[in-house]
């Protein structure tokens, strides 16, 4: 079996000066895991850059990612559609099914929640045959 020895002494080496009190630090933690001060060094510098470039990759993928713009028109037309949808939703009396805004199925109106549900559901039932037509 042929196994190469690591030699430290013709590996590159870096001098860096460190701030008050981290030698010791760095020191205390290489004792406390049986290792060396140059072996913790060296994992928290590795793990700084894993670091480093794991945010790149993060922060590349949010710039690529799509964002759509919505003009300020859009916006105001969505409000009031929110606002007259909460209106038709939230009524609790009915006075003349005949004269009063009405959402109908058949011979049934909706209100509240089984106004939302109603819609919900087309809106499901849409986005799915609009992904697989059915063939007449």
């Amino acid at each position: 079996m042929n196994t190469s020895k690591f030699d430290s002494r013709t590996a590159d080496k870096f001098v860096a000066r460190l701030p008050d009190g981290l030698r010791a630090e760095i020191e205390a933690i290489a004792n406390a895991s049986d290792r060396s001060m140059n072996a913790v060094f060296v994992q928290a510098v590795r793990q700084y850059t894993d670091g480093q470039k794991r945010q790149q990759l993060l922060l590349d993928a949010l710039a690529n990612a799509a964002t759509s713009c919505m003009h300020i028109d859009d916006r105001v037309q969505m409000a009031a559609n929110a606002r007259r949808y909460e209106w038709l939703r939230d009524r609790q009396i009915i006075d003349d099914p005949d004269t009063d805004i009405l959402v109908m199925a058949g011979d049934i109106y909706f209100t509240g929640a089984e106004l939302d549900k109603t819609i919900d559901d087309a809106m499901r039932l849409a986005r799915l045959e609009e992904l697989h037509p059915c063939e007449q």
